[in-house]
């Protein structure tokens, strides 16, 4: 199996590509309230083996908008 570094852990490549399109694919599903609660499961799933999930939630286009809005409705 062939191995690429993400961040500090080794991760292999083609699991690697798998894994980054369904993420960018939750991160877009982070804007549509149908999809958010599923998309969030499965990124919190994800946080510890993807080491930049927290840059690319935050330079991905409302996706900061998103979360903060989930965090409202939470607090009310």
């Amino acid at each position: 199996v062939h191995m690429i570094a993400v961040g500090a852990c080794p991760v292999p490549t083609a699991l690697a590509q798998v894994d980054r399109e369904k993420i960018y694919q939750w991160i877009n599903e982070l804007s549509s309230p149908e999809t958010r609660e599923n998309a969030l499961l499965e990124l919190s799933k994800k946080r510890e083996s993807v080491p930049d999930l927290a840059p690319m939630l935050w330079h991905s286009f409302g996706t900061i908008a998103a979360l903060l809005q989930v965090i409202l409705m939470q607090v009310v």
